[in-house]
């Protein structure tokens, strides 16, 4: 029988209501395998107890700690894949970190629930299972790391959370699904995964991602810059534009070799040199920002931080976010 091994992070698969009726952590790796009927059917487990918080409390040194646990799981070439069981609120964030770090072919699969242990109709058995099942299947290697939730099979380049309680919230918007775990097998129909990988730093930059409203001005961009951001990453509008009173935060930046990546609001799309008034994305991208190549906000920023473990140089930085997309 194959070996998988399950890393319990936490997250609402993991949590019962208390007694005012609020979901808080409270079920461990070894019970969340055993809400599952058969699962032992499906391969032999073992459990790891990272962590038991909500997945908002995943900072950067967690993630360092958690690629460095799988990267060391990994040294024992009996486990066929391993199973990560996360919040749906970073799950994306965690995965795309793990994709950029762990060079291992065998399967990484991240799943998680949107409604906790207590209620009747959790989804939570049921996505460990599906991941039980794509972790010891032999076509799940050399995938990537993956997200498998109500059915779907994501790849973690491109999966996002689009819906705060249904259990159909992610997306992958215009890439879609790699695969899809239906009741007798497991279907495939793709391979998305990065081109390229970083070692695990043993720190992680400090990045800070900004959100670009109407009427904004610097004095944000700047208070980052003199309180030691490494890096900033800016949530534009649309094409990659923001409001013409930004542009001198963005300019000082950049002259202090502190790179800016721009990203958009938009769901789907890539940011593109198009516009040029003030505050438009081809001023920007003339003034030397990165653009994002359609990664998210919160993805970017994870990038964005191993790019700078590497190098500031703005142009070897972009030639990196364009190397990442399948």
């Amino acid at each position: 029988m194959k070996k998988v091994v399950i890393v319990a992070t936490g997250g609402t698969i993991a949590m019962k209501k208390d007694k005012s009726g609020k979901s808080i952590p409270a079920v461990s790796g070894e019970e969340l395998l055993d809400s599952v009927p058969g699962i032992r059917e499906i391969a032999d487990f073992e459990v790891v107890n990272f962590s038991n918080f909500a997945s908002c409390n995943m900072k950067p040194e967690n993630l360092l700690k958690l690629a460095n646990k799988v990267k060391d799981i990994f040294i024992n070439k009996d486990i066929s894949g391993i199973i990560i069981t996360h919040g749906t609120d970073t799950i994306e964030d965690s995965a795309f970190f793990l994709e950029l770090t762990i060079l291992d072919s065998r399967p990484i699969i991240f799943t998680a629930a949107q409604r906790d242990a207590s209620e009747f109709d959790s989804d939570g058995p049921r996505n460990i299972r599906n991941a039980a099942r794509i972790a010891v299947d032999e076509r799940a290697k050399n995938r990537g790391v993956m997200v498998s939730l109500n059915e779907k099979i994501f790849s973690a380049l491109y999966v996002n959370k689009k819906h705060t309680s249904n259990v159909e919230t992610f997306s992958s918007g215009d890439m879609g699904i790699i695969g899809y775990a239906d009741i007798d097998r497991l279907l495939f129909y793709n391979s998305q995964k990065s081109k390229f990988k970083f070692d695990i730093p043993d720190n992680f930059p400090t990045v800070i991602p900004i959100l670009a409203y109407t009427g904004m001005d610097s004095s944000i961009v700047e208070f980052c810059i003199n309180n030691g951001a490494k890096g900033i990453v800016i949530e534009a509008f649309g094409r990659g534009n923001v409001p013409p009173e930004l542009e001198d935060g963005i300019i000082m930046a950049i002259e202090r070799q502190i790179p800016v990546v721009i990203t958009s609001r938009c769901h789907s799309g890539r940011v593109l040199p198009v516009y040029s008034y003030k505050g438009g994305s081809s001023r920007l991208k003339d003034f030397g920002c990165i653009f994002s190549e359609g990664i998210s906000t919160a993805k970017s920023r994870l990038l964005l931080g191993l790019a700078l473990t590497k190098t500031n140089s703005c142009s070897k930085i972009q030639k990196i976010f364009n190397s990442i997309i399948s």
